[in-house]
């Protein structure tokens, strides 16, 4: 049945949604040298003059989103890392078991990889393919993980709830919720580029961001790097930020 649902998922994502289609039509009449960020911003000014909703449009990208990482994730052959984030991967060495949550877990790399060190592992993200795939990698692991698929706003991260929070190349949108939900003396790991105009927004910190944002949040500093290396998401070394911290007890 498992295998099934993913086939299935994997024809879905072979044809995109309504906003995704709109989206594509328009992208095609634009400068083929447009990075996603600069269309994606000209794209909400077009939706602007449409006469739609801030609300709305915001409606509209998430579906985009969602059809682009469907697709990413339906790709026999991805182009990203598919191993366990090196960074995390350093840091849970020291850290004893209980619960994780990975935002945007996409195919299920790190959870599956928390679980199978004794981790209670929850992963959210947007897409489907994604939520199928870390499903099925995580019992061919012989662990288990909780897989949701919803995005990081709507998400419930509840109050001192999680040991370890994890979110590599994610926005920060979800800070402030999941600081809530952080048990005393938890972890929060964060890697994503450093901004430059090539780089997703998203996904993107300028130097010293991160640590501005969680130590707003009363978080302790434990770790932060801003260095030259290879990024899960970039096939070419460039400059990634690292981000550990703790929330007191």
């Amino acid at each position: 049945m498992l295998t099934m649902l993913i086939v299935v998922l994997l024809l879905q994502a072979a044809q995109p949604n309504v906003a995704a289609k709109e989206f594509a039509d328009w992208r095609s009449t634009q400068p083929t040298e447009s990075s996603l960020g600069d269309l994606y911003k000209r794209y909400s000014g077009h939706l602007k003059q449409k006469g739609l909703s801030e609300s709305e449009i915001k409606t509209v990208f998430l579906e985009i989103e969602r059809d682009r990482w469907n697709r990413m994730f339906s790709n026999p052959a991805p182009s990203f890392n598919t191993a366990p984030n090196a960074f995390l991967t350093e840091v849970v060495k020291t850290l004893k078991p209980g619960r994780a949550l990975d935002i945007g877990m996409g195919q299920g790399r790190n959870s599956v990889y928390l679980a199978g060190l004794g981790w209670e592992v929850t992963g959210i993200d947007i897409s489907e393919t994604g939520i199928a795939v870390a499903r099925k990698s995580a019992d061919a692991a012989g662990v288990k993980i909780t897989a949701i698929n919803t995005t990081m706003e709507e998400f419930d991260y509840g109050v001192n709830q999680w040991d370890l929070i994890v979110a590599t190349y994610e926005g920060a949108g979800w800070r402030e919720k999941a600081v809530r939900g952080l048990k005393p003396g938890g972890i929060v790991v964060i890697e994503g580029f450093r901004r430059t105009p090539e780089t997703p927004q998203g996904a993107s910190f300028d130097p010293n961001e991160l640590v501005r944002m969680f130590l707003d949040l009363n978080l302790r500093i434990l770790r932060y790097e801003d260095v030259d290396g290879k990024p899960d998401w970039f096939p070419q070394a460039s400059r990634v930020i690292r981000l550990c911290a703790q929330k007191p007890e």
